[in-house]
């Protein structure tokens, strides 16, 4: 890779790792103060704000990075336009569609005291999407810097209105408490994305043909939003089916909701470590693959960079999580029984280093159909899985993480195959 590109991974990696430290400390924070049994409230109300935020967060920022990447410089900021304009139009609809059927959402779920976070997550559409849209138009001219401060921002401002906020008001009742992290994460993607903004001191125009625009845009942004959606959707269905698993193999309710939110809360994120090195390699390699679409061998040449770069990530941090397990479940999370789960979830963090850059690598090739077409079967997979293993007395927990274990290997197998007919693809056009 060229030296600005090492130094762009090296920056958001740097960056990266101070904000999963705060969100750690915040997981910690919460988990102490709010116990496993809000924890899983939050959990619950969580899935539903990923399913809210992921029609404008997934696809639409590659995309417009995509563009941004191989427009001619006049034209820069044209993909930035066109996204800032989807986004006005769809948060038009599905904000007023979250107020409306947040009651209907909560029945579903199972659990009403979710009702508090629904409303403080309607807002969040809005916010992230512009928050994506510019953050993408970044990455696409390589201004990686900003969106790295912007989260910096964000994740100290959160740390601080959340404690602050459960510090002054120490008699809120559970749901109200439970809320505390999406009004913390509203409120401070706000002000990440004031400074993005103030930084860039770009004018919003719409004085040209948008639809030139928006449909380049929406084609290359609709299959990996639908496959993100899929997911995201199955992933919320796991969150509202696991606490009744885990009832069907013999726990009370509230020791269920509590499981959920030790396992979801606090085990899962610590398996995302390598995200720290590979969210920020991705980003940096989907401008730069974009623009080496055509050149096979400079492809290559990047793609085994990347490969060589997320086994040390991945394989580095599983051993981390294997000799500190006690030490975050002691100390930490004041939950020694959590040291035995972080050690038989290790091996997850592999899995999800490599399939995050193989994903990321179909993304900059525009592969993103192919990898839409495996993704969601296999997402069902996971949750089928999920379904037989978690209500297995002698599994439980760990058979949710079986679960995502092989899915994780399914997708990065079906990931490794487009990659491999992306390349004879290239070798039939040269021939």
């Amino acid at each position: 890779m060229k030296k600005s590109a090492k130094t762009q991974t090296l920056l958001l990696t740097a960056v990266n790792a101070v904000v999963r430290f705060l969100g750690m400390l915040m997981r910690i924070l919460f988990s102490r103060w709010m116990g496993p049994e809000i924890m899983g409230i939050t959990e619950l109300s969580q899935s539903v704000h990923m399913l809210a935020i992921t029609p404008l967060t997934s696809g639409l920022p590659l995309a417009v990075s995509r563009m941004t990447a191989k427009s001619a410089r006049a034209d820069r900021e044209k993909p930035l336009m066109a996204g800032v304009f989807l986004v006005r139009v769809a948060s038009a609809a599905l904000i007023p569609a979250l107020l409306l059927f947040s009651p209907i959402l909560s029945r579903i779920i199972g659990d009403m005291r979710v009702m508090p976070s629904l409303w403080f997550t309607a807002p969040c559409i809005l916010i992230l999407g512009y928050s994506a849209v510019y953050n993408g138009f970044c990455y696409g001219t390589e201004q990686s810097w900003l969106p790295a401060w912007s989260e910096l921002i964000e994740q100290f401002s959160k740390l601080v209105i959340a404690m602050g906020i459960l510090l002054c008001f120490q008699h809120l009742t559970a749901p109200w408490m439970a809320a505390v992290p999406v009004f913390a994460t509203m409120a401070s993607e706000i002000l990440g994305l004031i400074f993005v903004i103030g930084m860039l001191k770009i004018p919003v125009r719409m004085d040209f043909p948008l639809k030139t625009w928006t449909q380049p845009i929406m084609q290359l942004a609709l299959p990996t939003t639908l496959t993100r959606l899929v997911t995201t959707l199955l992933r919320a269905l796991e969150s509202i089916v696991l606490p009744m698993r885990l009832q069907v193999s013999g726990l009370s309710q509230s020791e269920a909701l509590s499981r959920l939110g030790m396992l979801n809360g606090m085990v899962m994120p610590l398996m995302m470590l390598p995200c720290v090195f590979t969210s920020a390699l991705t980003m940096v390699l989907v401008p730069r693959l974009a623009k080496a679409e055509n050149n096979r061998r400079e492809a290559l040449r990047l793609m085994g960079l990347c490969f060589l770069a997320c086994a040390a990530a991945g394989f580095g941090s599983y051993t981390l999580l294997v000799v500190l397990a006690p030490l975050f479940a002691n100390f930490f999370y004041r939950l020694p029984e959590l040291a035995d789960w972080i050690r038989y979830a290790a091996p997850l963090a592999v899995l999800f280093s490599f399939s995050h850059v193989t994903g990321g690598m179909l993304a900059s090739l525009g592969q993103q159909k192919r990898s839409m077409l495996g993704a969601v079967p296999i997402s069902c997979l996971t949750l089928l899985l999920t379904w037989l293993l978690s209500a297995n007395p002698a599994l439980r927990q760990k058979g949710v993480i079986i679960a995502e274990g092989a899915g994780q290997i399914a997708l990065l197998l079906w990931n490794m195959l487009m990659l491999l007919l992306w390349r004879r693809d290239r070798q039939r056009q040269i021939l």
